[in-house]
């Protein structure tokens, strides 16, 4: 097993995502991804319980919490700069 260190990050995961699949589809498998691997480390008897397989888990956990906040952060950031669409007139 390799260590920890020599683990592709998960930030490479989700960049394939967001080309391949977009922005909203890449959000929805990050957070559904996330509630697998909190499942997978609450059990005993898990594998992923296992000291050499839970702080893989966690550390990608944490990845993608990171993702998801600056990703929500980007944008509400561009929701506050875009400029109103125009109204129709009647």
């Amino acid at each position: 097993m390799s260590p920890l260190a020599d683990v592709r990050p998960e930030s490479e995961r989700i960049e394939f995502l967001l080309r391949r699949d977009g922005y909203e589809a890449t959000r929805k498998w990050v957070e559904r991804t996330i509630g697998l691997y909190r499942a997978e480390i609450g059990p005993r008897g898990s594998y992923a319980t296992d000291a050499t397989y839970r702080p893989r888990f966690e550390k990608a956990i944490r990845e993608f919490e990171e993702w998801l906040g600056v990703a929500h952060e980007h944008i509400d950031h561009r929701a506050q700069e875009s400029p109103p669409p125009p109204r129709a007139q009647a």
